[in-house]
């Protein structure tokens, strides 16, 4: 089973669909920490007077210093807007550090070995060409230097 909070990170991904249902599973958690983890401008603006002022995050900054509805939003916007990119990145990192097995995988004629057989050199393949971790995305002016 898996905890409020973990879900909402789980769903942090590029799919705007997800971010209607972390604002529904933000209000299952208490108010201070639906306020940092909701997606719902309206429960931004409801919650941060009382439990805004140690936040980090710029809608309910904006909130918190009376800026308008509209501002919350679009700092809502481009948070969210941050979070899809950042999944993207994480999800290009995995297809580039895949891309070897994936080759080698669709050459390798596993229809003609048993099931078994097939799965055991899947695994081998993948413990000689997949890596065991996937590093942090890279500084994007990090060959500059």
């Amino acid at each position: 089973m898996v905890d409020v909070e973990s879900l909402i990170h789980m769903k942090q991904t590029q799919r705007a669909k997800d971010y209607p249902t972390i604002a529904e599973l933000a209000r299952l958690l208490p108010p201070e920490r639906e306020l940092e983890l909701t997606t719902d401008p309206d429960r931004i603006l409801t919650l941060s007077p009382e439990f805004g002022a140690e936040s980090k995050r710029a809608p309910v900054r904006a909130a918190q210093v009376g800026e308008s509805r509209e501002e919350v939003v679009v700092a809502l916007a481009r948070e969210l807007d941050q979070l899809q990119q950042l999944d993207r990145e994480r999800l290009d990192r995995y297809q580039r550090a895949s891309r070897s097995y994936l080759e080698a995988f669709h050459h390798a004629g596993f229809s003609k070995l048993s099931l078994m057989q097939a799965h055991k050199k899947c695994c081998e393949l993948a413990s000689t060409l997949l890596p065991q971790e996937i590093g942090e995305p890279e500084e994007e002016n990090a060959d500059a230097q």
